[in-house]
Parts: structure tokens; C-alpha cells; sequence
């Protein structure tokens, strides 16, 4: 075990992001997304500043280590998981889950009833955790991508209901 798989849990916090941790997101966005797919420094500031959305950061001192973007829209229950990302150096940690977590709190205390989300069909890992955090399959989406993700276009639809536990 490293010395950085022993600090302590207490030591990681989830916040919301700011406008000074655009860059450190877009840099962890380029990371996990090669160009063709990814979203644009611009795509991201807009929505983690402009949009109807919020934007975790999960941080280790300084270091954002990981990001989750959940939009909502008006008159709807259901949260939006625009994306998440992890930095690979630090992946295999809980990081994920405890972003998606977090995530399904905030849209609990906004009235939501449903968290929904798109994973790339193919995208084995993500589809675990999803699977993991209680996610279950609502519907394939054909060409839902614009260019391929792990090979395909298609999607995969999760949904989670966001009952008070």
C-alpha cells in the first residue's frame, strides 16, 4: 500500500466546483475523453457556471482528483447525470460512487424522484459501477452518440429511483 492509499478518508472532500477549477476539470476531461467526444473547456464552463446544473468535485487537498455534472430541468423529477469523470491516476479508489452518491443527495434535496443517466454500451467499467450504485437499464439508444465511444454509438439508458433510505 502507498503512503496515498493511507490518508485518511476525512481527508477527501466533495464540493461544488468554481470558477478557478475549470481548468484542472477540463484537464481531467481530456484525460478520460479522447477529442472527438469529449466536451470543450467552454461546453464545461458553461455548464458548471450557466446552466441549470451543479457541478462535484471530489479534491484531495488542492487536487481535483474527479467531477460529476448533474443537470436539471424545470418541471421535471428526474436529475440528469450530464457526466462523470475520474482521473485515471486515480481511479479504483470508491472516488466514482462516492461522487455518484453525493450527486443523488443534492438532487434528493432538490425534489428530485429519478437519477438517469447514458453510459457508452460498450463501456464495461462504468456500467459496473452504475450497476453498483443501484442503477438499473431503462432503454438502448441507437446512434445516440455523434462518434464512437469505446467503439460503438449506441447507449445505454440507467435510471435510479432516489427514495429517502
Amino acid at each position: 500500500m502507498t503512503n496515498s492509499e493511507k490518508i485518511k478518508p476525512s481527508n477527501f472532500k466533495i464540493r461544488y466546483a468554481k470558477p478557478n477549477h475549470i481548468d484542472a476539470i477540463f484537464e481531467i476531461e481530456k484525460k478520460c475523453f479522447p477529442s472527438l467526444i469529449r466536451y470543450s473547456k467552454q461546453e464545461l464552463a458553461y455548464l458548471i457556471l450557466q446552466s441549470n446544473s451543479i457541478c462535484l468535485i471530489e479534491t484531495l487537498g488542492e487536487v481535483v482528483r474527479a467531477f460529476l455534472i448533474v443537470n436539471f430541468r424545470a418541471g421535471s423529477l428526474i436529475g440528469r447525470i450530464v457526466t462523470i469523470d475520474v482521473d485515471p491516476v486515480f481511479q479504483n479508489r470508491g472516488i466514482g460512487l462516492r461522487l455518484l452518491e453525493k450527486a443523488e443527495s443534492e438532487m434528493r434535496q432538490r425534489g428530485m424522484h429519478w437519477s438517469q443517466l447514458e453510459v457508452s454500451e460498450t463501456n464495461k467499467i462504468a456500467i459496473a459501477l452504475y450497476t453498483k450504485a443501484g442503477y438499473l437499464f431503462k432503454e438502448m439508444i441507437e446512434n445516440y452518440y455523434k462518434s464512437k465511444q469505446h467503439g460503438t454509438c449506441n447507449a445505454i439508458r440507467m435510471i435510479k429511483a432516489l427514495s429517502e433510505n
